[in-house]
């Protein structure tokens, strides 16, 4: 199978499970929204913040060291995966000793509760079998396709049926903990591979880890510094609220446009000794990045508050500003995912570091200074400061594979410029003043936007490869649904 083909299936598989994952999440905190109060979601962000720091804190970049170390041998594998679960073990003991102080910082009860209920899940996770790492090495998706639809469906029936007997915030918390065993459970009923404890080359796998280490526990401290510095200065219920807006602003980054583009950037390690190629290849995925997550950012930012009204109803409509200060914060976390992906290529793991704990300590530093604003304007300040910060990351990037910066930044801005556009173009034909106007209003901004960016890299195709290579992947995704419709069209009147 050629490598386009294959980057397209494994695109399409990845999409496939974080739509249907996304979809039953989306149900479900529709569900939720109108059972639990803001302040048990507040109690949710409170609680997840610290399992997933100290899941990060403890996170060796098993993933990232099996992609991109030259093969995926046993002795590789096994290695990887016993250091991981050594330091997830040791992180798990070390915050049930933490938990009396815990309790200090935060004086709620029901916050240290739901910590201690989750530590499991952090080792529950290292036990997952790696051989799914070598998988999406390798860009075999179907069965991690399996395992994500499966888990996510026990998951689902879970947090329903709690949340509608206790009509409480152990919904979410009982959820976690069943997608996670679900998770370990599925991965070794599929994968044959068997791993063993193994410590023959963890002086290699330990020199990328002490980097992955630093870099996972500042760079979490980064992008969660919004949500720490929140529940400091703002009350539960507003925490609630935010971390709702959050969820749904980054959901677009999480579980379409990352999934989309990995396999591409699974390939950045294997074009690395070639310059011309790497640099190509990099702008392609800025290219692509920046035409999945436009759409999304122009559309999020015009109909902020009947998406909120329509989804979760009259009760959360204080969230829908802050959703909406929250859209260059869409932009540049999915363009920092491909940063960081092109200095794990080049093995530049410590440059990341570095621009993890320069930018952290800036938002830190000027969000601690603008505590004393509303809610609404920290959070805007907090987007301008992460956008910032991602354009000054591409530049230095740029540098270290000698591309140009213009160029790059051309590449990012025309979607982005063509979506607003588009949006703004459609909201003045299509008045959005029920949910079936809301509903009108999105099927004309994606049909339009998706015609325009195939006419413009029709139009760019003869001046630029990279344009080229999207009009001619945009057609090949057009081929392939359209045999998808015949096929499904076929079967019906068969």
């Amino acid at each position: 199978m050629s490598t386009v083909k294959k980057l397209f299936q494994s695109s399409g598989l990845l999409v496939g499970i974080r739509f249907f994952q996304r979809s039953l999440g989306l149900i479900s905190t529709l569900i939720l929204a109108r059972l639990l109060t803001p302040e048990d979601f507040g109690i949710v962000a409170v609680s997840a913040l610290i399992i997933h720091f100290s899941d990060v804190l403890s996170n060796t970049g098993i993933q990232q060291y099996i992609v991109q170390a030259e093969d995926s041998s046993d002795e590789t594998v096994n290695t990887a995966w016993t250091l991981n679960l050594g330091l997830k073990t040791v992180v798990c003991l070390i915050l049930y000793i933490l938990l009396p102080g815990i309790s200090w910082f935060y004086d709620d009860p029901n916050i240290i509760y739901a910590v201690a209920i989750l530590i499991p899940v952090i080792f529950i996770r290292a036990l997952v079998n790696p051989e799914l790492y070598v998988q999406r090495r390798e860009l075999n998706y179907g069965i991690i396709f399996k395992i994500g639809v499966i888990s996510k469906l026990i998951s689902f029936a879970a947090v329903v049926v709690v949340a509608l007997l206790t009509q409480s915030f152990w919904a979410i918390i009982v959820g976690d903990i069943i997608a996670s065993l679900a998770s370990l459970v599925l991965s070794y009923s599929y994968c044959e591979r068997r791993p063993k404890l193994s410590v023959r080359n963890i002086g290699t796998q330990w020199s990328f880890s002490k980097w992955m280490l630093a870099r996972g526990s500042i760079g979490y401290l980064r992008a969660q510094a919004d949500t720490l510095l929140v529940s400091q200065f703002y009350s539960l219920a507003q925490l609630g609220k935010f971390n709702i807006a959050r969820e749904f602003t980054i959901m677009p980054a999480n579980e379409i446009i990352q999934p989309s583009v990995e396999p591409l950037l699974a390939t950045f390690s294997s074009v690395r000794s070639d310059h011309v190629k790497l640099r190509q290849q990099v702008s392609l995925a800025l290219l692509v990045i920046s035409i999945f997550t436009a759409p999304f950012v122009a559309f999020i930012y015009k109909f902020h508050e009947p998406i909120i009204y329509y989804l979760l109803g009259e009760s959360w409509l204080e969230a829908a500003p802050l959703m909406q200060a929250m859209t260059p914060l869409l932009f540049a976390f999915a363009l920092g995912g491909i940063l960081n992906n092109i200095c794990f290529a080049l093995s530049k793991v410590k440059f990341v570091f570095w621009y993890d704990f320069l930018s952290l300590v800036a938002i830190f530093g000027v969000l601690f200074l603008a505590r004393s604003m509303n809610l609404i304007d920290f959070i805007w300040m907090r987007s301008f400061i992460g956008l910032i910060s991602v354009v000054l990351f591409l530049y230095f990037c740029c540098r270290l594979i000698d591309a140009s910066f213009t160029k790059q930044i051309l590449f990012l801005t025309l979607p982005l410029l063509l979506s607003f556009f588009i949006v703004m173009s459609v909201s003045l034909f299509i008045p959005h003043k029920t949910f079936l106007f809301l509903f009108a209003n999105s099927v004309a901004f994606f049909v339009l936007y998706g015609s325009a960016i195939l006419a413009l890299s029709f139009i760019l195709s003869k001046r630029s490869e990279v344009w080229a290579y999207v009009f001619e992947y945009s057609l090949k995704l057009i081929y392939l649904l359209r045999k998808s419709s015949f096929k499904l069209l076929k079967k019906e009147s068969e």
